[in-house]
């Protein structure tokens, strides 16, 4: 199942998409989430790192995507933005 909650707050939107499936296992959790915080570029899979620097880059280090998970759990991945 995959569910997505939009919180409207007086400064930020905050979008998540949240599933319950297989979740992502620590380890491989700690590589895309150290990516995320480097200048990582990648020829493929570049969806969420693309998504998360625009956002950097355009609102600034506070704002971009966050990613939660548990293997068999499922998984979070929530991108905050400012309202302008």
């Amino acid at each position: 199942m995959i569910k997505i909650k939009i919180i409207l707050t007086k400064v930020n939107l905050n979008i998540a998409v949240i599933d319950n499936g297989a979740g992502i296992e620590a380890d491989k959790l700690a590589t895309i989430r150290s990516k995320l915080a480097s200048n990582y570029t990648s020829t493929d899979h570049i969806g969420l790192y693309n998504t998360h620097k625009r956002l950097q880059l355009t609102y600034g280090d506070d704002y971009g995507a966050v990613i939660h998970s548990k293997a068999g759990w499922g998984t979070v991945v929530s991108i905050r933005i400012p309202i302008i």
